[in-house]
């Protein structure tokens, strides 16, 4: 199977452009497309190539990274006249690392089927600062031999790549579960510190105890640097796909209520963080 050289990167965001930066020092050809001419140029400056459109990258490239913010935007730069699969060369792959429906990934993989175009969805755990450091999480969704062929990609960026299941959206059913738990801890965080801090005991020492048993997690370690720009984004995707699917999810639905009473501030508060001590400006740590 021939290896890819020329990579596109569709979203020069937050996440993107650093991804998009670990593509170039991984010896990849990048070429990158985003509303905001100003992310094209910063990639243009470390030597990458700022297209002009979607359909641009795609005729540059052999495999394109689609990292945008929804289910419409990805849908828009693949799916419309001037996106991806319009540009794309037989034999090229999509590779979907935005968080979206299992079920967009899978139009996707049908338009792109007759095309000869292969497509993996691979979103991606652990936020922003992890894309800047190239320690991404990768979920991945993909038939097996697709997914070997581009995981020096998946590799630039991420050190744990997972490939859940053959089929197109399972990385996306990954990061469902990602999501669920991770805001699920979050709140159930929150609502143990405020209670001792309630009862008479310093949060932030409760918070250091803590972490020598049994309700150790992610969510307690990280509390300081959690922001909650994507709770209700990530649990309203929750209730909808499990609506998708002829189930329910009450979990998902409470917490959205609950993750709208808290504030960073009062997260940061109750961990004991210093000062100076900033949150991940992603929103999320994932």
């Amino acid at each position: 199977m021939n290896e890819f050289h020329r990579v596109g990167v569709i979203g020069l965001g937050r996440m993107g452009l650093p991804m998009a930066r670990h593509l170039q020092h991984a010896g990849f050809e990048v070429a990158g497309f985003d509303l905001d001419p100003a992310r094209g140029a910063a990639l243009a400056e470390g030597g990458g190539v700022a297209a002009a459109s979607a359909k641009e990258v795609a005729a540059y490239s052999q495999a394109v990274l689609v990292m945008v913010a929804d289910d419409a935007q990805v849908k828009a730069v693949t799916l419309e006249p001037v996106g991806v699969l319009s540009g794309l060369q037989s034999g090229g792959v999509v590779i979907i690392a935005s968080t979206v429906k299992p079920s967009t990934c899978r139009e996707v993989a049908a338009a792109a089927a007759p095309r000869g175009v292969g497509v993996l969805d691979a979103p991606v755990a652990k936020g922003q600062r992890a894309a800047e450091t190239g320690t991404l999480t990768v979920f991945v969704g993909g038939e097996a031999a697709l997914f070997q062929q581009c995981q020096p990609i998946l590799r630039a960026f991420g050190t744990e790549i997972i490939h859940i299941d053959t089929q197109v959206g399972a990385g996306q059913v990954a990061k469902l579960a990602n999501n669920l738990i991770l805001w699920a801890t979050v709140a159930g965080v929150h609502e143990a510190l405020a209670l001792a801090e309630r009862l008479g005991v310093s949060p932030a020492r409760l918070r250091a105890a803590l972490r020598h048993g049994s309700a150790d997690s992610y969510a307690l370690r990280e509390l300081h640097l959690i922001n909650l720009t994507w709770p209700d984004k990530d649990l309203a995707q929750a209730v909808e796909i499990a609506t998708e699917a002829g189930t329910e999810a009450p979990l998902a639905n409470c917490l959205r209520t609950l993750m709208r009473t808290l504030t960073r501030e009062e997260l940061r508060r109750l961990s004991g963080a210093a000062p100076g001590v900033k949150p991940d400006s992603e929103g999320r740590q994932r």
